[in-house]
Formats: structure tokens, C-alpha cells, sequence
């Protein structure tokens, strides 16, 4: 269950921007990242930026260890 605090990445065409959950919001159907709202798609059970479709910018839950 996501949580206020958690990192996460904003994932975006290949490109990731490191952030933090600032609000759920809907029992966890909603995020609030970065001053945007990110809500989880029924199809494809991924946080997407809220009105965009589904193969849009995505939350990956917590960092990567890619470096």
C-alpha cells in the first residue's frame, strides 16, 4: 500500500525523475507526486498521471537501483 513519504520514480519516454508521495488520496487510488495526481489504471494496475492514457508518464513504486 503506497504510503506519504515513499520514493518512487516518474517514469516518462525511458527518462526517470526521482520523488516522493506527498498525499493518497481514493484508500490509495491516488497520488499525489510531485504537486500532480497519478491514479491507478483498472487496465493495467500502474499508477498513470491523472487524464492521461495508460502507456503515459507512470509512477514506479519505490527508487531503482539502476545507477
Amino acid at each position: 500500500m503506497p504510503r506519504v513519504g515513499l520514493e518512487v520514480e516518474i517514469v516518462h519516454l525511458g527518462a526517470t525523475t526521482p520523488a516522493v508521495v506527498e498525499e493518497v488520496r481514493d484508500e490509495g487510488r491516488t497520488l499525489i507526486v510531485a504537486g500532480e495526481a497519478f491514479v491507478l489504471s483498472a487496465l493495467t494496475a500502474h499508477y498513470v498521471r491523472a487524464g492521461e492514457p495508460y502507456y503515459g508518464v507512470r509512477l514506479h513504486l519505490g527508487r531503482s537501483t539502476r545507477g
